[in-house]
């Protein structure tokens, strides 16, 4: 791929994205813990809506920088070799990592437990946040084909076409999540191996309901100063839908807390495929490029695009630097009488710094990268 100069954002984005993403998964963990009453269940919906854009960001941002830097003509060859060594390498080490993790400590392994192992890197199922990579490497498989359509698209239509065009990737995005229910029970009466479980079992792992966002990304990396336009002249439009569908989804979830048998603070309302989500998260993602794009704090900025170079290393260990993160928690957070909300802050904030601070440390070693995936040497400045 030619290089081109950075877009700025990006280095920013990442690095928002990732730490919503620790954040979210340090809040699953607080809204189960016995002391959480109703207060600290208003304050992790409040941040949850706050961070639930996170993996749609990461989609964006693939998308945006694929197409930015990837001229007329592809080297699938190149491409793939360069995300076997980057992203699947390192996914399936940590892979190995989960799967021999035990509640107790580390577990054996023996060739008996291959066929599961097998079953498992292929749907994502040795870990709970690795659904994610598998949907990124089917974007991967398929960028020859996204980017023949939409380039297709780009070089045949002017600016109003193309414009369209993403209004009609974004409607047909809506539908398909609309009908995720449906499109299982009739999947699940043609009984197809493994395209049924696509649609059903795995369906949280299905790229065909993500994307809409590689695909605004791609629209925004193949003209960049339209999309910074647009960006600017819509900001009042998606502000508004980001924070009255923020409001809305939090009150739902008010709603969900509220059991026969008392207060229970769980978060299955807001699942990220549903289309009043998808348009908040949309929307999400416009505050958060719009925001980034504003950030113009040295310090700030260096710190996110340190953040963001580690990210994707921090991304697949970071499960595991929950788990330790809890031990401070367990020893010491409970017996200050630190409330939950606060317990979870100083959690997420331990966790994302070992992530990074591991990822980091681990890439600079001549085999990191089959570890971590690449990191850029040195620091990141604007």
């Amino acid at each position: 791929m030619p290089r081109k100069e950075r877009i700025v954002e990006i280095e920013s984005l990442r690095g928002i994205a990732f730490a919503a993403v620790v954040l979210q998964h340090s809040i699953a963990h607080f809204s189960l813990v016995p002391e959480a009453g109703l207060e600290d269940g208003v304050l992790l919906a409040i941040l949850l809506m706050v961070s639930k854009f996170a993996v749609p960001l990461f989609i964006f941002i693939t998308g945006m920088v694929l197409f930015y830097n990837t001229g007329e003509q592809l080297n699938y060859g190149r491409f793939m070799q360069k995300r076997l060594t980057d992203v699947i390498a390192p996914y399936v080490v940590w892979s190995l990592v989960y799967f021999t993790l035990t509640p107790q400590g580390w577990g054996g392994f023996g060739w008996q437990d291959l066929p599961e192992l097998g079953l498992k890197l292929i749907t994502g199922k040795t870990t709970s946040h690795f659904w994610y990579i598998i949907m990124l490497i089917q974007f991967y498989l398929l960028f020859p084909l996204f980017l023949r359509a939409i380039r297709h698209v780009y070089n045949r239509y002017e600016s109003r076409g193309r414009l369209v065009a993403v209004l009609i990737a974004g409607a047909v995005y809506l539908v398909l999540a609309d009908q995720l229910g449906n499109i299982a029970r009739f999947m699940e009466r043609l009984n197809i191996p493994v395209l049924t479980d696509a649609f059903t079992t795995y369906a949280d792992r299905n790229f065909l309901y993500f994307f809409f966002y590689f695909v605004l990304g791609a629209a925004a990396g193949l003209s960049v100063g339209k999309w910074n336009l647009w960006v600017h002249r819509l900001r009042w439009v998606y502000w508004m839908v980001f924070i009255t569908l923020g409001l809305r989804f939090t009150y739902l979830l008010m709603l969900e807390f509220q059991k026969p048998e008392g207060i229970q603070i769980t978060f299955y309302t807001v699942s990220l495929i549903r289309p009043d989500m998808a348009i908040f998260l949309i929307a999400s993602i416009m505050v958060m490029y719009q925001l980034a794009g504003k950030l113009h704090n040295h310090m700030a900025v260096g710190w996110l695009g340190w953040i963001g170079s580690v990210s994707y290393g921090g991304y697949l260990m970071h499960m595991l630097m929950l788990r330790y993160s809890y031990i401070p928690d367990e020893q010491l957070y409970v017996a200050w009488g630190f409330n939950p909300t606060i317990r979870m802050i100083l959690t997420w904030l331990l966790a994302l710094t070992l992530s990074c601070g591991l990822t980091w440390c681990i890439s600079r070693v001549s085999w990191g990268k089959w570890i971590v995936g690449s990191v850029p040497k040195g620091n990141l400045k604007k």
